[in-house]
């Protein structure tokens, strides 16, 4: 027996991301360029292993870009095999899902079993519902939805059910599901362990796989192809991600063991995502990590090769050609983080100025700064036996000595501080508070 098929998953077609209405048709085209491939690879037939939609209260545009990238598959005579994932479960009062929808216009065929006193029925696909599907002679393919916490349980009940069924005729089989593998993300929790997979080794060749989006692949028989679009910045750093193409050929194979297929990922079509990190700890003033945010974000706009006109050190000047080149169906989406410790106070910190420097350079489609840096510790050491007086020189000076446009004198400017306090609580005018300003100023210059 000789196939091909393509695998994908979590498309989360009507996602608007940031707000923007390009972000909502680049989940559109990226499902739509692997239909295409699909199309003209002339495969046997799709898997799509769940979150075909982003929500399950979709709106009416998702639905007919839905219906009318499917329809194209229909028109290719290539069936679209799917199951429900957990972004468009059904509401439980209600009848009918919108995958559910598109499976009764006959766009899909939505496997799932039906159950039986706790048991699942694995029935053949008819009339718009069953448990597995033989979509070319010799192959066989099985599904679940996605099922939260009852995953493992699900899973070795289908396993049992599955020793049972007859296999005659069937040289390969697949099974797919929308559900989590523990390990591949050291954030995600709940996913299955390899052990509870195994269940499934014995009866199944290929395990297709969605719902975690960063692309693995286990033993050769764990696939799961990735988000075709990036949901969040963590995935862009995933560049090999979309689908897999798969070719089957059973013949000639007798042992079990015998691998009876290759898959290949593909990464399909994407906008672009940069995500930069920029260290605070060794920029003793704004203005200097403000100095050093413009050479990084420059340099790192020149290895993109974005064309850039040199810009003499030290110039600041706003210049419209920077990012020039870029058109607006390219434009990225930028994120910088600041990391680290700041030696100065957090709040002298103002994002805009790094802001505009990536709108001129790299004129995102969206953008984002995200301040995670902290200020050194201000804790003080004080006892009962310590005056108010020396309290305050001990706190001040520790705050001085922690920015470092005034850490070489910190003692002199915590009594800088402590004297002006003094003399306005005193009462003195105005004239007296600027004379004494300008004689302490002079002896920390």
């Amino acid at each position: 027996m000789k196939a091909r098929f393509l695998h994908v998953a979590d498309c989360h077609l009507g996602y608007q991301q940031y707000n923007r209405v390009e972000r909502f048709n680049d989940f559109a085209r990226a499902f739509s360029s692997i239909i295409n491939v699909a199309i003209e690879e002339q495969v046997d037939f799709v898997l799509l292993a769940g979150d075909l939609f982003h929500k399950r209260s979709i709106d009416a545009l998702s639905l007919d870009l839905a219906i009318s990238i499917l329809r194209r598959l229909q028109k290719a005579d290539i069936p679209c095999i799917a199951v429900e994932g957990n972004h468009e479960l059904s509401y439980y009062d209600h009848f009918l899902g919108w995958v559910q929808f598109l499976a009764r216009q006959g766009l899909l065929k939505l496997l799932s079993p039906q159950w039986d006193e706790g048991a699942p029925q694995l029935l053949p696909y008819q009339r718009n519902r069953g448990a597995y599907i033989d979509p070319v002679p010799g192959c066989r393919i099985y599904g679940m939805k996605y099922m939260g916490s009852s995953t493992a349980r699900t899973l070795a009940d289908y396993a049992e059910a599955l020793a049972s069924m007859p296999d005659e005729g069937i040289e390969y089989t697949i099974f797919m599901a929308h559900t989590g593998v523990e390990g591949v993300l050291s954030s995600e929790v709940g996913g299955l362990t390899h052990r509870q997979l195994a269940v499934l080794r014995p009866h199944v060749d290929y395990l297709a796989l969605g719902h975690i989006h960063k692309p693995f692949d286990i033993d050769n028989w764990i696939y799961n192809p990735g988000s075709p679009e990036s949901c969040s910045f963590t995935e862009a750093e995933w560049k090999e991600r979309g689908y897999y193409l798969v070719e089957v050929d059973t013949d000639g194979i007798e042992g079990a063991k015998e691998q009876k297929h290759k898959a290949t990922l593909h990464a399909n079509p994407r906008r672009t995502f940069h995500h930069f990190t920029v260290k605070v700890d060794h920029y003793p003033s704004p203005a200097a990590l403000l100095e050093y945010c413009q050479e990084f974000l420059l340099r790192k706009a020149r290895d993109l090769g974005i064309p850039i006109d040199e810009i003499e050190a030290g110039d600041h000047e706003e210049r419209e050609q920077l990012g020039r080149g870029l058109q607006a169906d390219d434009a990225p989406v930028v994120e910088l983080l600041l990391m680290g410790v700041l030696p100065f106070n957090r709040a002298d910190l103002e994002l805009r100025p790094i802001e505009e420097m990536l709108q001129r350079i790299f004129k995102p489609l969206y953008l984002q700064v995200r301040n995670l840096s902290s200020s050194v510790s201000t804790d003080i050491t004080t006892d009962e036996r310590m005056s108010r007086p020396e309290l305050e020189q001990q706190v001040l000076t520790r705050l001085f000595s922690q920015d470092a446009r005034f850490s070489e004198q910190d003692e002199s400017w915590a009594k800088m501080a402590i004297t002006l306090k003094n003399l306005s609580l005193s009462g003195s005018t105005a004239e007296n508070v600027l004379e004494t300003l300008s004689e302490l100023l002079q002896g920390v210059e």
